[in-house]
């Protein structure tokens, strides 16, 4: 277990030690190169790094050389930093970058994931807009630790992943090293590490000259490298020196991407382009740039075109772009391309999610879907994705078994709760009414005064047929909502409907009355309002009700237009047949024409009325 280093950045000096006591300092004498040195012998931690290995020559000692004070008589001498041996455990550095990230990505879902590749490191995340992944080579050059970032890839980004994955090193990074364009360096690296590292051990901080950076290797979850001064510079593997080839190439273009100036950093891939001709990294960056600028599908397929016959190996950015000319197939393709070889389970699910988007037939839909569960089992949003698919082929089974794994995946009363009801409502939309009711009850395990779900749970017994107990269930949900000030105006329509059976019209117009704005079913509450006032005998209420439901619908109030038809065609019939008054009728049709204006029905009612109108303003004085 490393012994973590407390002592703020930059510190010079050991603290002082109180009178009598004796603090452990984790050195000791060695012989380092032919010269009395120190050593460390217990790893120490700085950040996400180990320190497991340093080495300290004292040069300048005039001999003899009394030992008998131990470390505590040199480890104030200046000394020459010899060796330097650093590890970066995996797990470590993903607890460290994960609270930093914790935003990225609309809020990330699970944490920041960090695997070993060759030569380097991966990095993956997922969060609520999207997946992203790139890995970070290992490119020193002489002190300088250095890495190169590729492979940037993603799922349901908002800008091109290399864009995304630059903005994250600086967010994650923050000044501890520096970034041109994708090239991350940490000048004079043992020098920062032992100035962190020395005055915290109550040591003087060696100085740091020659000395060269090793290569990088893996062993269990960590990477370890070596700094000496002895170390030949390391040979570079060939995909290492092909990425910071494209790296000087594509500098300037990259930290435009990075800050968000797209059209510069199109501009500067072009011109990376014309010196570097067909290159496949830099005419996929140009496609992702026009995919995310909007109309430019053709001239980004051509452009990787005149690159590789096979725009399907260019992954998520080929795939939109034959969506959107119209080849749903080659989408299909890119995206199960994309997800061959994919290391991060995440990314790979959201692609084969976006692959079941584009698929024509329903069971291709599904089936990409158990390939993005099965890749990724503990990711909510493909579970839901998943559970909405199996429902709208009547797999209600399946559905609830997906149901129940996202109630299982949560911790906490209020979680479950969520998933529950959110999945009770989804089946009682559909008119599942029995298995919404088990689900609602089963979420009033959990929280069994929350209103919406006595709600729903009400409104799923209603549809069942079971009146007397919805009522208790309606009435309560209401009590609940008022008393926390959030009116439940679902139940208050579902009540006011039944109470319209009871034949109490007055109680059941004073409950729709209730319902206002942001409701989904404020369009409904009015015409329901409407028509009981008509059967009433009251006109003047009707017409004022009738006209306020029309002008929910004009402001977008939701409603299936085949019903808001109907609505607006009562109120226009009232209007003319009752109150005899065409304009107000004309006004409820030029609606219900807007809605629907390729309705036979109500285009012939409209230009009745009309005619009536036109007639009855001629006829004026």
């Amino acid at each position: 277990m490393a012994r973590p280093i407390r002592v703020p950045a930059g510190t010079k000096a050991p603290p002082r030690e109180p009178p009598g006591t004796e603090p452990t300092i984790p050195l000791r004498l060695t012989v380092t190169r032919g010269a009395l040195g120190l050593e460390l012998y217990e790893k120490l931690a700085v950040g996400p790094l180990d320190v497991w290995r340093l080495e300290v020559s004292l040069t300048n000692l005039k001999f003899p050389v009394d030992l008998s004070g131990g470390v505590r008589l040199f480890r104030h001498r200046r000394g020459k930093l010899e060796h330097l041996g650093l590890g970066l455990g995996l797990d470590a550095l993903a607890r460290w970058l994960s609270p930093r990230l914790k935003d990225a990505l609309g809020g990330l879902v699970r944490p920041v994931s960090v695997w070993r590749v060759p030569g380097g490191i991966g990095v993956g995340m997922v969060g609520a807009r999207g997946a992203l992944a790139f890995d970070a080579l290992w490119a020193p050059l002489g002190d300088s630790a250095r890495f190169v970032i590729t492979r940037a890839r993603g799922a349901d980004l908002a800008a091109p992943a290399l864009a995304v994955t630059l903005q994250t090193v600086d967010t994650a990074l923050g000044r501890s090293m520096e970034r041109q364009g994708r090239i991350v360096s940490l000048p004079r690296a043992a020098l920062v590490v032992t100035r962190e590292v020395m005055p915290a051990v109550g040591a003087r901080a060696p100085s740091a000259e020659d000395m060269q950076c090793g290569v990088l290797e893996g062993e269990g979850d960590a990477v370890l490298v070596d700094l000496d001064t002895t170390l030949p510079p390391p040979a570079l593997g060939d995909g290492v020196v092909r990425a910071l080839e494209l790296a000087e190439l594509t500098v300037r273009a990259d930290d435009d991407l990075a800050r968000g100036a797209m059209e510069s950093a199109r501009d500067g891939y072009v011109a990376a382009l014309e010196r570097a001709p067909r290159h496949p990294e830099i005419s996929r960056l140009i496609a992702e740039l026009d995919v995310h600028a909007g109309d430019r599908a053709e001239a980004a397929l051509s452009m990787l075109l005149e690159t590789s016959h096979d725009v399907a190996e260019y992954g998520e950015a080929s795939a939109i772009l034959l969506s959107r000319v119209g080849d749903p197939d080659g989408a299909c393709d890119a995206l199960r391309a994309a997800t061959r070889g994919e290391e991060y389970a995440p990314l790979s699910a959201l692609l084969f999610a976006e692959m079941a988007r584009h698929e024509k037939e329903a069971p291709a839909r599904l089936r990409a879907l158990d390939d993005a569960v099965a890749r990724c089992p503990g990711l909510a949003r493909i579970r839901w994705e998943r559970f909405e698919a199996r429902l709208e082929r009547g797999d209600v089974r399946g559905a609830l078994a997906d149901a129940e794994h996202l109630e299982a995946s949560v911790s906490g009363s209020r979680a479950r709760h969520e998933i529950c009801r959110t999945a009770a409502q989804r089946l009682l939309d559909l008119g599942y009414q029995r298995d919404a009711g088990r689900l609602f009850e089963r979420a009033l395990r959990y929280l069994p005064d929350d209103e919406a779900a006595t709600a729903g749970l009400g409104r799923a017994l209603l549809e069942a047929g079971k009146t007397n107990r919805a009522v208790a269930l309606l009435e309560r949900a209401i009590a609940l909502g008022e008393s926390r000030g959030n009116p439940q105006f679902d139940a208050m329509v579902d009540l006011g409907k039944i109470l319209a059976k009871m034949n109490d019209l007055p109680q059941a117009i004073a409950r729709v009355r209730e319902v206002a704005a942001p409701s989904e079913r404020l369009a409904l509450a009015r015409a329901l309002e409407a028509g009981w006032r008509e059967q009433l005998g009251d006109v003047a209420g009707a017409s004022l009700s009738y006209a306020r439901m029309r002008e929910a619908l004009e402001l977008g109030a939701t409603a299936p237009v085949a019903d808001a038809i109907d609505w607006l065609k009562s109120g226009a019939r009232f209007e003319w047949e009752v109150r005899k008054d065409a304009v107000s009728s004309e006004r409820h049709l030029a609606v219900a024409l807007r809605l629907a204006p390729h309705d036979r029905g109500v285009g012939d009612a409209y230009r009745t009325i009309a005619a009536l109108v036109a007639a009855s303003t001629k006829a004026r004085p």
